[in-house]
């Protein structure tokens, strides 16, 4: 729908560019004396019309026709979809919100009966294999698959990089964002590149990046992580990376919302910001805008504590943090929460307790560490009437859209 709204907008400024153009014509040449238009009015703005008339016909003809192939391609994807949740049980639904992050839950069973929305795999599952041992893997988990898997990772590159630990000669070496970005865009969009071409071999089509968090003290747990100290050279790394990664076949997060500033590591402790939404605004956010306006499809979203939004709640488990997501920044793709199974969320509630509540905050999807307990917990938050069916449908729905849009779902005629 994106693209038809670009095309309509096109034909309204053609419309508008054609009819001021005419009008202007017919002021220039007014015959103050008499109060009408001259008698060569009409002439002359034939004239200067006659020219563009047949190219700004074809124009419209054209965008037109192809709003209609747009259109009959929307309601064909759109039927597709709700023939398959129409297909799906409940517990499939829920599966299909869930990345597994455990090796025990990854097996045959849990795949071909709950059919999850995705995995991802750590290091451990690179570590002294070759891309041809990873990839068979892959190929076989997705064997099992009537509705294909996201398979994930967060190859952020420099600190977190999965990829340097396969077993492969001449690998190359991935740097992190800041260092990147301290050489130029040019250098992150071949960087990117490479890094896409090397995922794509291993099956991999969902990259956790790029990080979009402004981060300027040294001592900060994502400073190295982070492109730089201020918003603009944070966003020009995501327009980059995004535009890098666009029709490689692998799919972008920007994370982690609403930005993790100069705070603690989650994994370890929670972390709370007592900074205005203000700052946030006119500071955090912007990269994330930057994200959405280049066509992201999905956002992380973290477990930093905005004091100024929602004291009582870390941002993934919030609905106010959300709706700034959804309805401030416009959002309308897959959000996910960061992974559940950090001290930040563990400290004060279970895998089962905090699944339930992401998905009522107004998460999509959520990184499951225990698939049991994350089943549980979102089957309990429905039979409570906390989560309704329509929340849900609306969930798979845009994770089904996302993986159709970037060529992970094929439709099936």
């Amino acid at each position: 729908m994106k693209l038809v709204g670009k095309i309509l907008l096109s034909i309204i400024l053609a419309v508008m560019f054609f009819g001021i153009l005419y009008v202007g014509v017919t002021v220039v040449i007014w015959d103050g004396a008499k109060a009408e238009p001259m008698s060569f009015e009409s002439g002359l703005g034939e004239i200067m019309m006659k020219g563009h008339e047949e190219s700004a016909h074809q124009a419209v003809s054209i965008a037109l026709k192809k709003i209609e192939e747009i259109t009959a391609k929307e309601r064909e994807w759109n039927a597709y979809i709700d023939k398959l949740l129409e297909s799906m049980t409940m517990e499939q639904k829920l599966a299909q919100m869930m990345i597994l992050t455990n090796e025990n839950d990854i097996t045959q069973y849990n795949l071909t009966n709950y059919q999850p929305g995705g995995v991802i795999l750590f290091e451990v599952d690179f570590a002294g294999k070759t891309i041809e041992q990873v990839r068979n893997r892959v190929d076989i988990m997705q064997s099992h698959m009537k509705i294909p898997l996201y398979v994930g990772v967060d190859e952020e590159g420099g600190q977190v990089s999965r990829l340097k630990t396969l077993a492969e000669r001449d690998l190359p070496t991935f740097s992190g964002a800041r260092e990147l970005m301290g050489k130029g865009t040019d250098a992150v969009t071949e960087d990117t590149e490479l890094k896409m071409q090397y995922l794509k071999q291993l099956g991999i089509n969902l990259n956790f990046a790029p990080v979009a968090d402004v981060v300027s003290n040294r001592q900060s747990y994502m400073y190295y992580r982070s492109a730089g100290d201020n918003k603009q050279v944070v966003s020009d790394y995501v327009k980059t990376v995004l535009s890098a990664m666009k029709d490689s076949g692998v799919s972008a997060c920007v994370k982690h919302f609403p930005g993790y500033g100069n705070n603690v590591n989650t994994h370890n402790v929670m972390a709370k910001d007592d900074r205005a939404l203000e700052e946030y605004e006119n500071q955090d956010f912007v990269p994330f805008r930057t994200g959405i306006q280049n066509g992201v499809d999905m956002i992380m979203v973290s477990h930093i504590v905005m004091e100024q939004v929602d004291a009582d709640n870390p941002a993934s488990l919030s609905s106010s943090v959300h709706n700034l997501l959804r309805a401030d920044l416009g959002f309308s793709g897959v959000v996910i929460t960061d992974d559940l199974n950090m001290q930040a969320i563990l400290r004060t509630m279970t895998i089962e307790e905090a699944t339930g509540a992401a998905f009522v905050a107004g998460n999509d999807m959520v990184f499951s560490a225990d698939f049991a307990a994350s089943m549980k917990g979102a089957k309990a938050a429905v039979e409570q009437g906390k989560l309704s069916e329509t929340q849900i449908n609306e969930s798979v729905r845009r994770i089904l859209r996302m993986k159709i849009d970037n060529g992970v779902l094929m439709v099936e005629e």
